[in-house]
């Protein structure tokens, strides 16, 4: 199975759009949070992530737009929006497990680990502490930095972000992971 990643997207539909044309065939996609930003809802970059029936999880932006913390402007996503576009994302879990091709695959934003909200870049000592988790892929945005580890059997995938980067390769990125061969890669796309 081909499964493909995309994180961080940040209300930016072009840019999601750009990636997912760019994307070969996948069979499963993912999207580890910050669909939306956290003032800016986008009922276009629902609609593509719909579209391609992509799983969708919380983020720290969906939190903070659907957790309350500005409730005038909550408000008026309610007013302007379709509330089926809403639900999308205001309905999705925290974190989310997948079982393909005998493969455990968790899903998260930020870290698996308290504080949730950590920071997780390349080089990270705590990148080995996924080892000791039951899963055999676990994916997470957050950062807008991507990676692929190897942490014991477990392979670690940040695909960056598609809207945003944080890196010095100022194209948007995703990955790809391939659940054969156990490998994942990160794919770069030109912003504009």
């Amino acid at each position: 199975m081909k499964i493909g990643i995309v994180s961080d997207i940040h209300a930016d539909a072009q840019a999601l759009r750009r990636v997912l044309d760019d994307m070969p065939a996948t069979d499963l996609l993912l999207c580890p949070g910050d669909a939306v930003s956290e003032y800016r809802f986008c009922p276009d970059t629902v609609a593509l992530l719909q579209e391609a029936g992509v799983h969708c999880i919380q983020g720290n932006h969906e939190i903070v737009l659907f957790g309350g913390r500005n409730p005038a402007y909550l408000k008026k996503c309610r007013e302007t929006f379709p509330a089926a576009s809403l639900a999308f994302l205001a309905n999705a879990p925290l974190s989310q497990e997948f079982e393909c091709d005998g493969l455990r695959i968790l899903m998260v934003h930020a870290s698996p680990w308290e504080p949730y909200e950590e920071y997780i870049y390349p080089g990270s000592k705590r990148l080995d502490e996924f080892a000791s988790l039951p899963y055999d892929m676990v994916c997470f945005g957050h950062t807008h930095v991507p990676l692929v580890h190897q942490a014991g059997d477990v392979v670690v995938i940040n695909p960056g972000s598609c809207s945003q980067p944080r890196d010095r390769d100022r194209r948007g990125a995703y990955a790809l992971f391939d659940t054969q061969t156990r490998e994942g890669t990160i794919h770069r796309v030109m912003l504009t």
